[in-house]
């Protein structure tokens, strides 16, 4: 274990807070402009490159509760941009497509989205921004191995 301070330690976590919260403040307001919340455009964007899919694998993909998902499910399909099919393997189970009116709205969504974040990526270095992106890396895989035990109810 590298000798890192309490402290160093803690200011990764208050950074990535941080940021998270500012990109989501920062594209919730980019976004709403067209109608849709980032949330939102993620889910549809995980449906569109999949070509459909399931609650079930949202909500392991994108690590957010059932619950969550279904709320954003059902307003998006309330307002047209995804429909439910039957899944022929399980009629239990049902599969999430995206509707003409989400591809356009994604193309726009997209743009905006990507246009931001290239905006942040332009302050740095080629060179830094691989090793960011390697460390971040890094990081999800340290902390996916160090997840703790939950139990059936999926409390700590």
């Amino acid at each position: 274990m590298p000798n890192l301070s309490a402290e160093e330690i803690e200011q990764v976590s208050y950074y990535l807070c941080n940021i998270f919260r500012r990109l989501d403040r920062d594209m919730a307001f980019l976004l709403s402009k067209e109608g849709l919340t980032f949330a939102q455009m993620l889910v549809l964007r995980y449906i569109r490159d999949r070509g459909g899919t399931t609650l079930a694998e949202l909500t392991e993909e994108l690590h957010w509760s059932a619950s969550t998902l279904s709320g954003i499910i059902k307003r998006l399909e309330r307002d047209g941009y995804i429909k439910r099919q039957s899944d022929p393997a399980d009629l239990r189970v049902y599969r999430l497509k995206i509707t003409n009116k989400a591809y356009h709205i994604l193309e726009k969504t997209c743009c905006i989205y990507n246009d931001h974040l290239a905006g942040i990526a332009s302050h740095f270095q080629t060179e830094e921004f691989s090793l960011l992106l390697l460390s971040l890396q890094k990081l999800w895989h340290a902390v996916q191995q160090e997840q703790p035990c939950r139990n059936q109810e999926g409390d700590l």
